[in-house]
């Protein structure tokens, strides 16, 4: 048991340190590299939460938090943070085509919505993406 939980505890980890570094990676993306930039985080997420960009636009409120619930609370803020930046780097108008910004927003701030809801703890972070994503819409 101590083995399975110590193995969990290293993938998410993994994941955590995974999508940090991403969010990194699309923060200083010049505009050269937004569209593929986008395209390698898009191919992430679908992979290690079998989600697209895609899919969160167009899925309702609901069944967009059904999705992600049984996801950790620190890959949940992570998203709505990896979902910020993404939003701050889609300024052309063919990404604006492909990408709804304003509903990827309201998802985004549906996420931290949703961990402070459920956290015992306040976040001055969640509250900066949040504001953030608020002033996208």
């Amino acid at each position: 048991m101590e083995q399975e939980t110590d193995y969990i505890l290293r993938e998410v980890k993994r994941l955590t340190t995974f999508i940090t570094n991403l969010i990194s990676n699309v923060s200083t993306l010049n505009s050269d590299e937004i569209e593929s930039g986008i395209k390698e985080t898009d191919d992430f997420i679908k992979k290690e939460w079998n989600l697209s960009f895609k899919e969160i636009i167009s899925l309702t409120e609901i069944e967009f938090i059904n999705r992600l619930k049984e996801l950790p609370e620190v890959h949940l803020e992570k998203l709505a943070e990896l979902l910020s930046e993404i939003i701050k780097k889609i300024n052309t108008p063919e990404l604006k085509n492909k990408y709804n910004k304003n509903e990827l927003a309201n998802k985004g701030i549906l996420l931290i919505n949703n961990i402070n809801e459920k956290s015992k703890v306040y976040s001055m972070k969640r509250m900066e993406i949040k504001n953030v994503l608020q002033h996208r819409i």
